[in-house]
């Protein structure tokens, strides 16, 4: 490998770590915060069902960046995969400490976007794919109310139906809870980092990099998921056993969805949907502000994203001697 290559591969690696020590949070969290198993095997449901996502349900996303750009000048795709990837895991990084929910994909891709129109055609890119991935930003979520909504009324039914004593309701409750839990964590894998996966192939095989990436993902969950992770369970759960699990498992069935297409998407925005969801029987404060959090990562990601990317870009060509 040459010295890009080796940078987009390390670059890649610390972004999983980032990944999947924040995306993870919601998923360790619901179950930390009601104590549904104990903390070891909470722990270790989530890091099983991360690595699983990133190794191999990440698979249909192989072509989510890897596929969109192109030029007979490779160097030019190497500093602009380095760029995007350098610029979108400080952004992620930042924003994240910021308290501001940001999606990779939001930072990727108007990013390769701007640094293709830079090139003046010596990089060409997939601009249906890059529009359609833009339109996902806002379908995910919004499908993701109705789809939450949809969980919470099919769980409520299946639920009194199948039980006649409040102890039998509470293990379906637990049931439910770890399930949502588990699928949270699996298209965290999937689709979060398998977009991070795609662009590090250019330097690694596949199974190289999926076995690598998924390992970093699960270490920063381990590391760096659990500060976060009760505050956020906590907040999730208030919307009762029933609603965070129809929240979660009517949000991860969109990013299944959106995984199985290869079309990447911001997993905390969905999930933040399938909340609103739940959320709109008590429309509020706490729901006016998910939606300000939203729109905040909406624009101020990408914006950071693209700044950070062009200077990048501008460096390492010059570096280079480009």
């Amino acid at each position: 490998m040459n010295f890009l290559a080796i940078l987009i591969f390390i670059t890649g690696l610390l972004a999983s770590f980032s990944v999947g020590g924040n995306n993870t949070a919601i998923s360790l969290g619901i179950l930390l915060s009601t104590n549904v198993l104990k903390r070891r095997h909470s722990y270790a449901i989530n890091a099983i069902s991360l690595f699983v996502g990133a190794f191999l349900g990440s698979y249909t996303m192989i072509n989510s960046i890897y596929s969109t750009v192109s030029s007979s000048y490779e160097i030019l795709i190497e500093i602009l995969l380095s760029s995007i990837l350098i610029s979108s895991t400080a952004t992620f990084y930042y924003l994240n400490k910021l308290g501001i929910p940001a999606s990779l994909s939001q930072m990727i891709y108007p990013s390769i976007a701007v640094l293709v129109l830079i090139s003046r055609g010596k990089i060409s890119f997939d601009w249906g794919k890059f529009w359609f991935t833009v339109a996902s930003w806002g379908i995910s979520p919004t499908v993701a109310i109705a789809t939450s909504l949809l969980s919470y009324y099919l769980l409520s039914r299946i639920i009194s139906k199948r039980t006649s004593t409040f102890l039998s309701q509470i293990k379906y409750y637990k049931f439910s809870l770890i399930i949502a839990s588990i699928f949270t964590s699996y298209v965290t894998g999937a689709n979060a980092i398998g977009i991070i996966i795609s662009a590090g192939i250019l330097a690694e095989p596949y199974y190289i990099t999926s076995f690598l990436y998924a390992i970093a993902a699960v270490l920063g969950f381990y590391l760096s998921s659990s500060k976060a992770a009760i505050t956020v369970g906590f907040r999730i759960t208030r919307l009762g056993y029933i609603g965070a699990s129809s929240a979660l498992i009517g949000s991860d069935l969109i990013s299944e969805i959106f995984t199985v297409l290869g079309v990447p998407i911001s997993i905390t925005q969905t999930i933040m949907g399938g909340i609103i969801g739940l959320s709109f029987r008590s429309f509020g404060f706490d729901i006016k502000k998910q939606l300000l959090q939203i729109a905040r990562g909406w624009t101020i990601s990408p914006i950071f994203a693209i700044i950070v990317s062009l200077a990048t870009y501008g460096v390492l060509r010059s570096i280079l001697g480009l």
